[in-house]
């Protein structure tokens, strides 16, 4: 069988034309996924699309169709750099297909094996990366209920991607039609699901069960038949962390009691609180290599950079594409961080420290925390030379991005940070023209009367 021939008897009609088949990639009970060739794009992705007998007429079949029309309408509806990308979906009386970006490193499935798991501090920003995803999701009006590993699609080292929103639940004004309740993976339902009441925290349930199948390789909760699990789930009492894997950082316990608290009132209230608690915990576990040690983690680095008043305008999505454009380094005090005389290639963010600025040796000025410089010479046709040194006054972390990163950034993002360098701008002309009124008020009670 030819490859166009086999892409006919695979894909809805009419996507042949656009999608070559290259290989089967996954089978659920929904559908086929497979990788492809768009050649109008021309880039590789992934294909689901529904098996024929989701259109029978069953109620099990029901379902299934509802949660497919529930993806499909919900396609291209999220926008975050850890949530899978969709660019293409269509629903029939017949078929039903996702086309979506192309993740070659698979699920985090594997990584749930006590002989195959990830170490802890890349456990713990993948977390947290999906918890941001969940996050936006949640602001969206969406609550996904089926977070559980083979819907985490990894990216590489210390990142993955949330999919698969068949089971999602619209808190906002979408049409009922589409509404699936009976519907998820039990192992990771929150207690008050079995009572059909929905509400975001069921999310971070789902999520406190995958952390802890990634540290460990065991689910919580786990059971030989349904009826057991769901006792469990609701009453059971899990084993310490330590008595399935050792070395694990002191609070892990704490971390995961509250995640799975079965009480609304004692788990996560929200996002935030879980964001917060997850960049504590990979702020305090040390990286296994010394580039790690180096480099701060990306989630504390996002959780710093979304509490800063100066990248408020920044959205979740250009928030994670600033952090990954920049050079992210600790150094200890002394270090020169900007060379008066230099050439102007970057800007900077002192994230955290204090630093002195130098002109010809002399102490100008001190910087704080949150503070950016270096910004102006971004605007130059020709930038000038820097015109002061910038040293470290204790141990810093702080960020440079090159403006050619900036210039190749996306057109969002290029947009808010220059409004940003402008507000700083004005602002620092503001002071400079206050300080020189100030000093003309002064010279002028010191000058002698004309009388």
């Amino acid at each position: 069988m030819s490859r166009e021939t086999h892409s006919e008897s695979l894909l809805p009609a009419g996507l042949n034309q656009r999608y070559e088949i290259r290989e089967a990639i996954g089978r659920g009970a929904s559908g086929a996924v497979y990788r492809a060739w768009d050649s109008f794009a021309q880039r590789e992705v992934a294909i689901k699309v529904a098996h024929a007998r989701v259109f029978e007429d069953s109620p099990e079949q029901n379902l299934i169709r509802k949660a497919w029309l529930n993806e499909v309408h919900m396609a291209g509806s999220l926008r975050h750099p850890y949530i899978v990308e969709v660019y293409d979906a269509g629903f029939g009386a017949d078929s039903a297909y996702l086309v979506m970006e192309y993740l070659p490193h698979g699920t985090l499935d594997p990584y749930t094996r006590p002989d195959n798991l990830l170490p802890i501090d890349e456990v713990l920003e993948i977390a947290y990366k999906c918890a941001s995803a969940l996050d936006y999701a949640c602001r969206a009006g969406v609550i996904h209920r089926d977070i559980k590993p083979a819907n985490l699609q990894r990216l590489g080292q210390g990142a993955a991607k949330v999919g698969d929103f068949g089971a999602a639940y619209w808190t906002q004004g979408k049409n009922d039609s589409t509404q699936v309740m009976d519907i998820g993976s039990l192992a990771y339902m929150a207690p008050e699901l079995f009572r059909q009441w929905v509400t975001p925290q069921a999310d971070i349930f789902a999520l406190g069960v995958v952390i802890h199948q990634l540290l460990t390789g065991h689910r919580p909760f786990d059971a030989l038949d349904q009826a057991t699990l769901m006792y469990r789930i609701i009453n059971g009492q899990r084993a310490p962390l330590s008595s399935f894997r050792t070395g694990l950082p002191a609070g892990l316990d704490a971390l995961i009691d509250k995640l799975l608290a079965r009480s609304l009132e004692d788990r996560f209230a929200n996002w935030g609180e879980v964001l917060e608690a997850l960049s504590h915990y990979c702020r305090n576990t040390p990286a296994g290599d010394a580039a790690g040690r180096e480099r701060p983690a990306e989630a504390e680095l996002y959780d710093r950079l979304r509490h800063l008043p100066l990248l408020a305008p920044l959205d979740d999505a250009q928030l994670w594409e600033l952090l990954r454009i920049a050079h992210w380094r600790r150094a200890p005090a002394g270090t020169r961080l900007m060379r008066e005389g230099g050439a102007a290639v970057s800007c900077y963010l002192l994230l955290d420290g204090e630093a002195r600025v130098l002109q010809q040796g002399k102490l100008i000025a001190l910087l704080e925390p949150g503070t950016l410089f270096g910004e102006l010479a971004f605007a130059e046709a020709t930038p000038a030379p820097r015109v002061a040194s910038i040293d470290a006054d204790s141990e810093v972390t702080y960020g440079k991005w090159p403006y050619a990163r900036l210039a190749n950034a996306s057109p969002g993002l290029q947009s808010k940070m220059l409004q940003i360098f402008f507000r700083l701008t004005a602002e620092r002309l503001k002071q400079a023209d206050e300080r020189c009124l100030q000093l003309y008020r002064r010279l002028a009670e010191q000058a002698p009367s004309s009388t």
